[in-house]
C-alpha cells in the first residue's frame, strides 16, 4: 500500500499474522487491520507469540505501508528459569512468583528495545495493541516524548483472567489438579496486568457485551466489537452427503477447544450414536490435535484433520456444526462460520455466551451430555428443525455481523478520540 500525505499513521502491535480466513485469532486481528487501512497508513509489526507467523502476508501486505515480521521470541529470562524446573510444584511456585502470565514473558525489554528502534511510538498518530499480554510493548515513554504521545488503543478481546479462570474450573473437573493450579495462576497473573496496564489505554474493545462489562473497571472506555466475517464468505449452498456428518472446528492448541473435543468424543459421541440409530461421521477440523484427543478419534466414523486450509471444504458437506464449549472468553467464529454455510448448530450455553444467537431460534442449547447428544439427534432427523435453525442463523447473521457495519463503530470510536482529546 502507498502512503498518502494526508492520512494519519498507525503502529499495529499484533501476535499472529492478521488473515481473512483459517484462525479465530488471526481473523480478529485481520478485521481491526482492514477497518483501519481504510483511513490510516499502516504500520504493522508481528510478534509472533500465538503463532508462527506464516501464510496470510498478501493479505497484511495489501493493507499496509509496512510489515516487520519479527523472529520467535524468546521468554525473559526469569520466565525461562520457571520453565526449566522439572519438579512441577516447584514450577508452580515459581511461576506464582513470577507474577506475570506465562505469554507476557515473551513480550519484554528486548522486544520493546527493537521494536522503538524500527518504529518509535513517538511517530504515530495512533498505537492500536491485539491481546492484553503485549500490551507492556506500548508502555515505556521518554518525558521528552510525551507531547507527541500518539493515542493508545487494545483490542483484548476476551477478558484472560475470566477465561483462565474458566480453564482451571474444567481441569478440576476432569482431576487434573496440577494443570487447575497452573490456570489459577494465570488467572491472577492476567488480573494483576489488567490492573497494571489497562488504565494507560484511552479506548479498549472486546469480543463481547459480558467481555466489555468484566473489563469495564480497569480501562476508561471499553466496547463491544463481535467477532464477524470477512467480506469474501458469502452464503454458499452445501452439497448434501449420503452419510449424516458433524462437525466441530476449532484450534486444538487452544486449551477450551481440545476440552471440547475430549468431551465431545468420550461423552457425546457414543450417545448420539445410540440416540440417532443410523450411521453417523464425525470430524473435528483444527490445528494441533493433542496425543490424548488423536487416541480418542481412533475409530472408524471419527476423523481429526489437524491443520487444514480451507474449513468451507467440510462445513459444505456438513449436516450440523456443534460448539461443545465450556471455558474460554471471546466469542465463537465457528458460530459464524456454520451460520453462513446454512449448517444448524447445537452448543454448550457457554459456546453461545455473548452472542445473538438465541436458543431454539438459531441454535440448539445443551450444558449436559445427554440433552447435548439428543438435541444432535433431533436436528439430524428432522429437515424442518434444520431449515428453521438455518433460516433464523442467517436472519442474525445479516441483522447483527454485517462486517462493514462493524468497521465503521470501530473508525467512529477511533474517530471520537480526537473529539474528546486527552
Amino acid at each position: 500500500m502507498a502512503i498518502s500525505s494526508h492520512r494519519r499513521r498507525l503502529l499495529f502491535l499484533s501476535p499472529v499474522m492478521p488473515a481473512d480466513r483459517g484462525n479465530g485469532l488471526a481473523m480478529r486481528v485481520g478485521f481491526f487491520l482492514d477497518a483501519y487501512s481504510r483511513e490510516f497508513d499502516i504500520d504493522l509489526a508481528v510478534i509472533p507469540i500465538a503463532s508462527a507467523p506464516e501464510g496470510a502476508l498478501e493479505f497484511a501486505n495489501r493493507r499496509v505501508a509496512r510489515l516487520e515480521v519479527f523472529a520467535h521470541p524468546h521468554p525473559d529470562s526469569h520466565l525461562a528459569l520457571v520453565i526449566a524446573l522439572k519438579d512441577p510444584a516447584a514450577r508452580l511456585a515459581a511461576f506464582r512468583r513470577y507474577g506475570r502470565p506465562s505469554l507476557a514473558g515473551f513480550a519484554h525489554d528486548p522486544v520493546r528495545e527493537v521494536l522503538s528502534r524500527r518504529m518509535p511510538l513517538e511517530s504515530y498518530d495512533l498505537v492500536h495493541v491485539s491481546r492484553l499480554y503485549i500490551a507492556g510493548l506500548a508502555q515505556a515513554w521518554p518525558e521528552k516524548h510525551a507531547a507527541k504521545r500518539p493515542h493508545l488503543v487494545i483490542d483484548c478481546d476476551e477478558d484472560d483472567y475470566e477465561a483462565y479462570r474458566w480453564i482451571a474450573a474444567i481441569e478440576q473437573k476432569r482431576g487434573c489438579g496440577q494443570n487447575a493450579a497452573w490456570a489459577a495462576a494465570e488467572a491472577e497473573a492476567f488480573g494483576d496486568l489488567a490492573r497494571n496496564v489497562l488504565p494507560n489505554f484511552e479506548l479498549g474493545f472486546a469480543a463481547s457485551h459480558v467481555e466489555a462489562k468484566s473489563l469495564a473497571g480497569s480501562i476508561r472506555k471499553v466496547l463491544s466489537v463481535p467477532n464477524v466475517l470477512p467480506r469474501y464468505v458469502r452464503w454458499r449452498t452445501r452439497r448434501r452427503t449420503a452419510a449424516k456428518t458433524v462437525v466441530f472446528v476449532g484450534s486444538m492448541g487452544y486449551a477450551p477447544n481440545a476440552d471440547a473435543a475430549h468431551w465431545l468424543l468420550k461423552d457425546i459421541w457414543p450417545r448420539l450414536r445410540r440416540a440417532f440409530g443410523k450411521p453417523l461421521r464425525l470430524i473435528v477440523v483444527g490445528r494441533n490435535p493433542g496425543p490424548t484427543l488423536i487416541r480418542l478419534a481412533k475409530r472408524r466414523d471419527v476423523r481429526v484433520t489437524g491443520a487444514v486450509a480451507d474449513v468451507g471444504s467440510f462445513y459444505c458437506r456438513a449436516d450440523l456444526a456443534v460448539v461443545p464449549i465450556r471455558a474460554g472468553g471471546g466469542t465463537r467464529f465457528k458460530l459464524m462460520e456454520a451460520a453462513a454455510w446454512r449448517v444448524p448448530i447445537v452448543s454448550t450455553s457457554f459456546g453461545a455466551r455473548g452472542t445473538a444467537f438465541r436458543a431454539g431460534r438459531e441454535l440448539l442449547i445443551a450444558d449436559d451430555p445427554g440433552k447435548f447428544a439428543r438435541s444432535c439427534a433431533a436436528v439430524l432427523r428432522s429437515a424442518a428443525l434444520s431449515d428453521r435453525l438455518t433460516r433464523a442463523a442467517r436472519r442474525r447473521m445479516t441483522q447483527d455481523y454485517r462486517y462493514d457495519q462493524w468497521v465503521q463503530r470501530v473508525l467512529q470510536a477511533v474517530a471520537n478520540l480526537d473529539i474528546a482529546g486527552r
